[in-house]
């Protein structure tokens, strides 16, 4: 435990700080309170009580806000409710709080890492957003396109379904209602707002039913006794004819007057719900526009890079009897010259860096195969560096602090500039107990690199371990 006073590291038996004498008891106090409350919103989300745990979640981060577990788990329900944007804020929070070894991190990363389902969950919002405004306005179909569109967009956007429910409630379709309000309380049983529409909808099927039986009751309500009346000859009866006619032309006032602008106004409406179909589908195709744009400048650039290398290539005088010493840098050549036909992912940066530190770059004496070699470590030795960073960040996750300790060296010697693995180099020999070496790489990154994200955290490690 972590004294909130001064900050030493506490044992979690002792009430009062020895280095500051602060009182903990009220303190312990609150963060076991604020762990119960994340162990209620953690049970709660199992039984997908999503509405309950986050009320439990948000007591938890209230009394303590380093609580990151509460706060990740309150980002997940959010995420879970289709409210990406409140997740993410609850996600960047936590690693603000606690950026080493944080499962927030790689929920963002998760998230960031597929454009087209973050810009689907964006798109998602946008649209709820215009169907607010249209229903506003008084446009419940507009709304209802729009809302349906979002759902298709993001299947678990909890407040389309119940906007979209009560457009129908309100347009008496109880049935498509219900369904929506079901999908909605499958993925929070307890959401307070899906439980009133529930009611409300149960409200107004109730007297529809009673209405109908009193209906069917006046039917069968036939007198038993009929009067009698006095004989009368039928004659002639003109006003049922002058009535007929009245009838017809009230009839024609009625189509004139009323159905005609109703069917005219509906017709605009469907028009101007295709134009707004048609503007969404113009986006996707500028969207497609732009990202060929984008591949074919690539391809442009690599096409250049390829009749670079040749050229160079090309001018190339070598000295007859050091024609060995220029071999590996051909073959080197004639290997990325491949690799640059695949996707960036599937090229082999870890093995052409490998190749690429075996050539005698003191051996070539042409200064064309020079700036050659150094052209091509530029390019290979950057993704190469950050492929062991990720391998070593990994392993000391595991954990497995040799192991990192190797994978960190290797980033650290293709790229020397790479903070990160500077600084996680330190943070594995802290782990390892051999803190001179801890200290030496925590003070690279502090006197080196104080614009980093890393400068805070090493010089609080560093200066833990130097006093």
């Amino acid at each position: 435990m972590i004294c909130p006073n001064c900050g030493s590291n506490i044992s979690d038996k002792q009430n009062r700080c020895a280095r500051c004498g602060t009182d903990l008891v009220l303190y312990k106090k609150i963060l076991r309170a604020s762990n119960q409350y994340y162990n209620i919103g953690l049970a709660k989300a199992k039984v997908r009580d999503l509405s309950g745990a986050i009320v439990a979640l948000r007591n938890s981060v209230e009394l303590n806000k380093y609580n990151t577990n509460a706060r990740n788990l309150l980002g997940l329900i959010y995420f879970e409710m289709g409210e990406t944007v409140a997740a993410l804020s609850e996600w960047v929070i936590s690693r603000h709080f606690n950026a080493e070894d944080n499962v927030a991190e790689e929920y963002i990363n998760k998230v960031q890492s597929n454009p087209t389902k973050l810009d689907n969950l964006n798109q998602a919002i946008k649209r709820y957003n215009n169907a607010l405004n249209f229903t506003k306005q008084g446009s419940d179909d507009l709304a209802i396109i729009q809302l349906k569109r979002a759902i298709q967009l993001n299947p678990r956007f909890i407040r389309a379904f119940q906007l979209l429910a009560l457009l129908y409630m309100k347009g008496q379709e109880l049935e498509k209602a219900k369904r929506y309000l079901i999908r909605a309380a499958k993925i929070d049983v307890s959401n307070t707002t899906t439980l009133r529409y529930m009611r409300e909808m149960e409200t107004q099927v109730e007297p529809l039913k009673d209405s109908n039986k009193n209906l069917e009751a006046d039917k069968n309500t036939v007198p038993s006794i009929m009067p009698i009346t006095t004989y009368r000859e039928d004659k002639p009866n003109i006003m049922a004819f002058v009535n007929l006619v009245i009838g017809i032309i009230l009839g024609v006032a009625v189509t004139a007057f009323l159905i005609v602008p109703t069917i005219k106004e509906n017709q605009k409406d469907i028009d101007h719900s295709d134009y707004i179909d048609f503007s969404a589908g113009i986006a996707e195709i500028e969207e497609k526009n732009q990202t060929i744009v984008r591949l074919t400048s690539e391809n442009e650039n690599l096409q250049r890079q390829v009749e670079d290398l040749k050229e160079q290539i090309n001018n190339f005088v070598i000295p007859e009897d050091k024609t060995v010493y220029y071999e590996p840098l051909f073959e080197f050549v004639s290997l990325f010259l491949d690799e640059l036909d695949k996707s960036k992912s599937e090229r082999d940066y870890l093995g052409m860096a490998e190749k690429l530190a075996s050539i005698q770059e003191n051996q070539l004496e042409v200064k064309t195969a020079v700036d050659l070699l150094t052209s091509l470590k530029d390019e290979v030795y950057p993704e190469a560096s950050d492929l062991h960073y990720d391998q070593g960040r990994s392993f000391y996750n595991s954990a497995q602090y040799e192991e990192a300790l190797v994978e960190l060296e290797k980033a650290i010697t293709y790229l020397p500039t790479n903070v990160d693995a500077i600084y996680f180099m330190g943070r594995a020999y802290h782990r390892l107990q051999e803190n001179e070496k801890a200290i030496t790489y925590y003070n690279i990154v502090v006197t080196q690199y104080p614009d980093s994200r890393r400068y805070s955290d090493a010089k609080k490690y560093m200066n833990q371990l130097q006093g």
